[in-house]
């Protein structure tokens, strides 16, 4: 009776002991499971800052590049409008100024500029004091002439143009432009003129116009 009460408990207490064994296996496990888990997250924390400076740095870029574009953009426009603003200004000016010679004398005016378009006086300024290159006015005229019993209606139409001088003759030829030295070259007459007015005079039969 011993013996076997004996047996029994050597085999209680080996499967005690393996029952120990197997919960402390299973807590082995989960202590290195947890460790491994926070190993981990102490790695992505301590990668996250770095990445996320890297971020905000990207998209602070992508911001000021964008900003940096838009105020450019808002310049660009800004200068244009400046520019067509006193181009308009001047070409209202030198319109002004052809319709008053006009008035004055709608016959000898329209024979002037038939024999010179190109004349300092239907210019924004003389040619010749404009830079090599650079932009000037044109007033470009258009007539008409209705005629009555009593007289003749004369109209003209006047286009200012915005045009590119040329005065160099050695410059213009290097972009490939030829004409004689100390002569001119226009260059424009595009798109749109910068502004236009037409105008009239009457000069009833028999009236002799002032040439002032």
């Amino acid at each position: 009776m011993m013996a076997g009460g004996s047996d029994s408990r050597r085999s209680m207490a080996s499967a005690s002991v393996a029952a120990h064994r197997a919960e402390a296996n299973v807590a082995d496990a989960r202590l290195a499971r947890y460790n491994d888990r926070i190993g981990r997250v102490r790695k992505e924390r301590a990668v996250w800052p770095g990445a996320a400076f890297i971020v905000e740095a990207l998209l602070l870029l992508v911001f000021l590049t964008g900003s940096l574009a838009v105020l450019m953009n808002l310049n660009a426009e800004a200068d244009r409008i400046g520019r067509e603003s006193a181009d308009l200004m001047d070409g209202l000016v030198l319109a002004s100024n052809v319709a008053e010679k006009f008035a004055a004398d709608p016959i000898a005016f329209e024979e002037a500029y038939e024999a010179d378009p190109m004349a300092d006086r239907w210019l924004s300024q003389p040619a010749y004091e404009a830079e090599n290159g650079s932009d000037l006015l044109s007033a470009e005229c258009t007539f008409r002439t209705e005629d009555t019993d009593a007289g003749t209606m004369h109209y003209l139409t006047i286009e200012v143009w915005k045009v590119r001088v040329l005065n160099d003759s050695a410059k213009a030829a290097e972009e490939g432009i030829g004409f004689e030295p100390g002569g001119l070259c226009f260059q424009g007459n595009e798109g749109e003129p910068v502004y236009t007015l037409e105008t009239s005079r009457y000069v009833p039969a028999g009236e002799v116009v002032s040439h002032g």
